[in-house]
This record gives C-alpha cells, sequence and structure tokens, in this order.
C-alpha cells in the first residue's frame, strides 16, 4: 500500500501570500498612523515644556525672554553679549536653565562679555567652526554646545535637513511675533517705536500684564516645519514678498506635477529656517499669525534678515499646535477662521497698529497680546 505524501499545493501557497500581503496592506497604514499619533504627543509634550520654562523664566524675572538679544538698537556698535555686533541670540539660550540644560548653559554664557570673550556667532555651522578663525579658537570649548541638538527642541515628524553644515542645531519650537508683517524684525527702539503686536520681538521683554487680551486667548509659541524642499510650502520660503498682506503670500504657491509649490524666488541657502535654535532673528526662531496653520512663508528680501510672514506647520495632519500663554497646549486646525487675507494691518502712512482688533479673524486674534478681541479658540 502507498503512502501519499503531504504538503502545499503551489496554487496553496500563492493563495497564503496573497493573503498575507492583503493582511499587511492593511495592518501598515495602521501602523504608521499609531507611530504619527506618538510623534504627534511627543511633538505636544514638547510644546508643553516649552509653556513651563516660559512660565518658570517670567517667574524668576517678571518677564518673558526677548525673541532675541541684540546688543542695543539696530545703529548701536557695541557688540552686546558676542564677537558680532549684529549677532541676536535667541530665547532659546535663556530657557536653558528651565528645560534641565543647566549645564550647556552655564558652558555656553561663560564666555559672554562684558566678563568673557564673546559668544561665537549663533549661526556658526559645521563649517563656520572649521574655517573661520574666531569660531575655530573656542571649538574644544563650544562646538558640543552650540553645534548640536537639543532633543526636546525637534519635533519627531519632522524630516531633518541632509546637509547640516547652515544647520548646527534644530528648532522646531517658535514664538509668536503677532498677526503683523511690517517691519517686524526690528527692535522697539530701532528709527522711532516700533513695537509687535504679539509677545515676543527683538531686544522686548514683557511681563504677564502686558497681555491684556488674556492668557488663554493669546498665542505664545507654536510649531514650524523644516524638513521640505527649497520650494516645499512645509519648510521653503519665498522670497522677495514686498507686499503687506497675506493674500499676496499665498499668490506665492503654485501647482507643479500635481504639487502645490512656491513660485521663485525661493530660500536657497540658510535652510531650513528650523535649524538654528540660537539665532534670535525671526526667520529662525518666530513665527505670525496672518495665515492658517500651513499656509506658504514668506519673507521680504534675500536674506534670513528681514521681515518675516511665516505661518505654524507642521507634518501632523491637518495643522499645527501651539502653547498658549497660560501653558496649555492645543492643536490648530488649518481651516481655522482667518477673517480678511487681503488687510493690511498697519495704517496708510505705514505706521504700525499696536493696539485694535486684528483683520485676520480669530488666528489673527489669538496672535495680538493686546488687541482688545474677545476671540478664543473654537471647541
Amino acid at each position: 500500500m502507498s503512502k501519499r505524501r503531504r504538503g502545499f499545493t503551489l496554487v496553496e501557497l500563492l493563495v497564503v501570500i496573497a493573503i498575507i500581503g492583503i493582511l499587511v496592506g492593511l495592518l501598515l497604514p495602521a501602523v504608521q498612523a499609531a507611530r504619527e499619533a506618538a510623534r504627534r504627543m511627543q511633538c505636544s509634550n514638547n510644546l508643553k515644556q516649552f509653556g513651563l520654562a516660559m512660565h518658570n523664566y517670567e517667574s524668576a524675572f517678571k518677564k518673558f525672554p526677548a525673541l532675541g538679544h541684540l546688543g542695543g538698537d539696530m545703529r548701536d556698535t557695541s557688540p552686546g553679549m558676542g564677537m558680532d555686533i549684529w549677532a541676536r541670540y535667541a530665547y532659546t539660550i535663556s530657557l536653558l536653565p528651565f528645560i534641565e540644560q543647566g549645564p550647556r548653559y552655564q558652558a555656553m554664557m561663560s564666555r559672554a562679555r562684558p566678563s568673557g570673550p564673546g559668544l561665537p556667532r549663533p549661526w556658526a555651522g559645521q563649517v563656520d567652526w572649521a574655517y573661520d578663525d574666531t569660531a575655530a579658537r573656542v571649538w574644544g570649548l563650544d562646538q558640543k554646545n552650540w553645534a548640536s541638538d537639543v532633543p526636546s527642541f525637534i519635533c519627531p515628524s519632522d524630516p531633518p535637513p541632509p546637509n547640516r553644515n547652515e544647520s548646527p542645531s534644530l528648532l522646531n519650537y517658535k514664538v509668536c511675533m503677532g498677526d503683523q508683517y511690517f517691519q517686524n524684525h526690528f527692535p522697539p527702539s530701532a528709527w522711532g517705536s516700533r513695537d509687535n503686536r504679539g509677545i515676543f520681538q527683538v531686544n522686548r521683554y514683557l511681563s504677564m500684564g502686558a497681555i491684556s487680551d488674556g492668557t488663554s486667548n493669546t498665542v505664545m509659541m507654536g510649531e514650524r516645519a523644516g524638513g521640505g524642499g527649497i520650494a516645499d510650502i512645509l519648510g521653503g520660503v519665498a522670497q522677495e514678498m514686498r507686499s503687506w498682506a497675506p493674500s499676496d503670500c499665498m499668490a506665492r504657491v503654485t501647482t507643479v506635477n500635481g504639487r502645490r509649490q512656491l513660485t521663485a524666488p525661493t530660500r536657497e541657502i540658510h535652510r531650513p529656517h528650523t535649524g538654528r535654535a540660537w539665532d534670535g532673528r525671526p526667520y529662525f526662531v518666530g513665527f505670525t499669525t496672518m495665515m492658517a496653520p500651513n499656509s506658504p512663508s514668506c519673507n521680504w528680501g534675500w536674506g534670513d534678515d528681514n521681515e518675516e510672514m511665516s505661518s505654524i506647520s507642521s507634518f501632523h495632519t491637518g495643522g499645527a499646535g501651539v502653547a498658549l500663554a497660560d501653558g496649555s497646549v492645543h492643536f490648530i486646525s488649518q481651516s481655522i477662521d482667518t477673517g480678511n487675507q487681503s488687510a493690511v494691518q498697519q495704517s496708510p502712512g505705514f505706521q504700525e497698529i499696536y493696539g485694535g482688533p486684528s483683520a485676520y479673524g480669530v488666528w489673527g486674534a489669538m496672535g495680538s497680546k493686546s488687541g482688545g478681541e474677545t476671540a478664543s479658540l473654537p471647541n
């Protein structure tokens, strides 16, 4: 009596492989969604820690830190804390002791003027450390602090830049300059009186009491994505946007091969804008509430030292996170009301409008610290 050999037929094997493939196809999106949910939660936690650090700083000094610290106003020739008279040192340095980075802070500030030789340039990347003689003298002491990342500064959903030569230290969490584009890169004392409508400005240190619209109604910080390409909306910056209305920045978006892209000219060097955590210029550490989340970002000139009209943004689906002045963290939908995008938030005589309601709807009102609006985030 012959024995029959048992096994799979080729057809049965192919059926099993097909079933496994279908199951993998069904499960993969769920796995990816779970990973993104975890990344989004980590990003939210980072924002929460920044909010707490801001409150602890304000409690200690009775003021919030400035967006960036410059030696004097724009006409001042004193070098301030650093070696370069134009260097602005970002709010992030001030917050280091309040986010468990005290040793880094002490090491960085030990060289500050007037007692020390001066801080290195806050934009010094790997190339600068190698070829700049001034920076090279502090290589052994400071490179590990100035040209390295702080993990809690980075949103895990944002792709890292491929080239770190101009991105010595990454930062995805920036501070709110308000709902105004007009000359928001100046200190308050530069060429007259210039006072941003948001909480943060270069060389301006505000108390909690300056937020008269209420801390639960005013945006303090938000996340910005920088990992996109040169012409990508998430990561790219349109240059030469010499108009004050958000609609003109939105008009810099076109469709190329089915993808929404920024029209030229766009920023090719000194990018991404998330690459310089210690550089206290609006391009690197600020944003406005003029356009909805995940809108394009525009800059007045060719460089990184001009007016900045930038929106919060992220690779999370549908919006981006913010921390309000009361320390609470929220996710802002990209469909939030932004009012009249063709409006200009200044007088016809090119003077800033310091008070009064925002022209840019609920989102604009959330960015102004003292506009007198009653707007709050939708439920």
